[in-house]
């Protein structure tokens, strides 16, 4: 089969993401995004080993990520968004360094929980990271300093909590940076903002409302 393109979005589309789509080995980019389609990611989708882009946003998706999609090493784009739809949940994995193309991943909305991997920000392509409204929990690490190419970081509405590491200073291509605080969570950043924030030269947009911060600005 010799499609390399399916797009599909923005219809009216039921039912659950058919097995079969897995034998369409030669997919480029596959956009199922804004329809209705329910149940699990399929795990054959780590069968379309030449795919760089992938939305399924927008639907009412459930269960936890297929280990397989680990597999897909070209991927650039992964847009798994809710947007009051999908309720992905589970863990990221480790293997998610696998992903070493990748440069936008959405996953805005769900239900995914435990700690962001450290691997994801040494991800050299990394450009978009937006996890918010999800249930994260964890301190932010000194290895974020590694994703030096960000532009857009959103981990606003989990449960993170510790300080603010000096090493967000690294992210000098950020123009958006939103930790905004999850109102129901009793997890908050403590501490004062570190002064390397002013190295953020590029930043058009910070939001960090709703925590236990100190200090001077």
């Amino acid at each position: 089969i010799n499609l390399t393109i399916l797009d599909l979005q923005s219809n009216l589309l039921t039912g659950s993401i058919p097995s079969e789509i897995g034998q369409l080995t030669n997919l480029t980019e596959l956009y199922l995004n804004n329809n209705q389609l329910t149940g699990e990611i399929p795990s054959v989708i780590g069968n379309l080993t030449n795919l760089t882009n992938l939305n399924l946003s927008g639907n009412q998706l459930s269960g936890e990520l297929p280990n397989s999609i680990y597999n897909l090493t070209d991927l650039r784009y992964i847009d798994l968004a809710g947007y009051d739809g999908n309720q992905l949940s589970g863990e990221l994995s480790s293997d998610i360094a696998n992903l070493v193309n990748l440069e936008s991943l959405h996953l805005f909305g769900n239900n995914f929980t435990g700690e962001i991997p450290v691997e994801l920000w040494s991800l050299p392509s990394l450009r978009e990271f937006t996890v918010g409204g999800n249930e994260f929990t964890q301190e932010l690490p000194s290895e974020i300093g590694n994703a030096v190419n960000l532009t857009w970081l959103d981990l606003g509405g989990n449960n993170i909590s510790g300080s603010l590491p000096e090493e967000i200073g690294s992210l000098i291509n950020l123009e958006s940076l939103n930790f905004s605080a999850d109102w129901e969570s009793d997890s908050r950043l403590s501490g004062e903002i570190p002064p390397t924030i002013g190295n953020l030269v590029n930043l058009r947009g910070l939001y960090l409302d709703g925590h236990d911060l100190t200090g001077e600005i």
